[in-house]
Order: structure tokens, then C-alpha cells, then sequence
């Protein structure tokens, strides 16, 4: 599988194109963003999970007229790295998102068991971009029917449009696909 995929943000100028692929270690995607919300940066990010979409790791790159910010941030055998110290703050998270992109919604979709239940509450570790921060957040996810889950963190709520392979289409409010899926197989 590849695909390439797009998004407008909605409240401030951006736009991300990101291509997913996998191979026979799992899922990879790379993206290039270009966000202009409080400045202007380059957001450029390589994301890894395993097969059925369990977060591997993260290297992530905000570029701006002020200089190079790097972030990586692993999740394994050992507990969670950023930048390769230890993170026991994050210890128990399951998935990760970032801030600048409806992309790593598609992790819990795609990981997710909706037979076994509609609503889930997960911990994540969550990416701030341009801060390039991490913390641990609680997020709800709830499948509402076919192509529709509520997102939820704190009181912050959303109902998410979602193709057939579990990326957003549409982020009421923040962002909204571009064109369709080109994908290619092997």
C-alpha cells in the first residue's frame, strides 16, 4: 500500500501532505507541513507502527528562520524515549498526537477493536508543534456509526468523518482533506 494524502487547516493557513506506506516491518509515514498559526514553520515528521498500527516511533523537524528543532520519541521494551532520555511521565500510553495533523487519529481508528466495544479511553502522548513539548493526554474515542468517531480531550469534542481505511476527512472546524486517496499497490 501507498498513499498520499492532504489537508487544509481551517483556522490559520497550513497545508500537510503526507505519504503512508507499508513494508514488511510495519507502517510508515512521512509528511511535510507548512503551518502559519502563530509564524511561519516547516513541520517535516517520520512516523513507524507496527502492522496493525501501534505506535513505533517519531522523528520530527520544525524548521523556521530561527533555526532546527529536532524531537524523536520511541515507545518499546525499555518505556518511552524523547531524544533518548527516559520518559516515565508518558509510561502507558498507547498511541501518539500531534498537534498539526488529523493523521495520528487514524492510529486508534485503525488499532482499535470496534467489535468489542464503541468507546474507548486512552492515554496518548501528546506532541505540541511549534513547542515540540510532550505530555500525557486522555482521549476518548467513540464510533458512532460506519465513517463517523467522536474524539474527545478535556471538553474539547469533535465528530470525525473517516474513509474506508480510517483517515479523517473531515476535522469539523480545524481540517478538511484534499481531493481523494491516491493509493498504489505492490
Amino acid at each position: 500500500m501507498a498513499a498520499d494524502l492532504g489537508w487544509t487547516a481551517l483556522q490559520w493557513p497550513s497545508l500537510e501532505h503526507v505519504i503512508v506506506s507499508d513494508d514488511a516491518n510495519g507502517i510508515i509515514a512521512q509528511s511535510q507541513a507548512v503551518l502559519a498559526e502563530t509564524g511561519l514553520v516547516t513541520v517535516a515528521y517520520r512516523l513507524t507502527c507496527t502492522a496493525d498500527w501501534q505506535f513505533r516511533d517519531l522523528t520530527m523537524c520544525i524548521t523556521s528562520a530561527r533555526g532546527e528543532r529536532t524531537l524523536t520519541l520511541a515507545a518499546g521494551g525499555v518505556g518511552w524515549l524523547a531524544n533518548g532520555m527516559p520518559r516515565p511521565d508518558i509510561a502507558g500510553c498507547i498511541d501518539i498526537d500531534i498537534s498539526c495533523t488529523p493523521l495520528t487519529n487514524t492510529l486508534p481508528v485503525r488499532r482499535l477493536d470496534w467489535s468489542a466495544a464503541a468507546a474507548y479511553d486512552i492515554d496518548v502522548a501528546y506532541v505540541s508543534v511549534p513547542e515540540l513539548e510532550v505530555r500525557k493526554v486522555r482521549q476518548r474515542y467513540t464510533r458512532l456509526d460506519g465513517s463517523r468517531i467522536r474524539y474527545e480531550s478535556g471538553s474539547f469534542q469533535r465528530d470525525l468523518d473517516v474513509d474506508d481505511c480510517g483517515f479523517v476527512l473531515d476535522y469539523p472546524g480545524l481540517w478538511r482533506r484534499l481531493g481523494s486517496v491516491a493509493a498504489a499497490g505492490r
